[in-house]
Formats: structure tokens, C-alpha cells, sequence
């Protein structure tokens, strides 16, 4: 499975059984208290702070 993070945007891409899976996974975190802006922003900051393009 494959997830592209970009601002305000997730795109899971992968069969149907993993994306429901990472979809738990996501609403089950404490990220999932927050609006899916701010989980963007905060993993977009981390690849731009580790200098690893896509």
C-alpha cells in the first residue's frame, strides 16, 4: 500500500482490505482527534525537516 501526504490532502492507494486497515489505523490515533489539515501539515513538516523528496 502506498499513502501520498500532501497539504490537506491523504490519497491511500492499494487494495481495499489495506486501505480500510490504514483507515482504522488513522481514526484510531490520536491524530484522528485533530482535522486531517493539521495531520498533513505535521507530515509534510517532518519530510521537509528529514531533506527526503518523493
Amino acid at each position: 500500500m502506498k499513502q501520498y501526504v500532501v497539504s490537506n490532502q491523504i490519497r491511500l492507494v492499494g487494495k481495499g482490505w489495506e486501505i480500510r486497515h490504514q483507515l482504522r489505523k488513522l481514526s484510531a490515533s490520536s491524530a484522528s482527534k485533530s482535522l486531517v489539515s493539521e495531520y498533513t501539515n505535521v507530515i509534510t513538516g517532518r519530510r521537509a525537516q528529514s531533506g527526503k523528496a518523493n
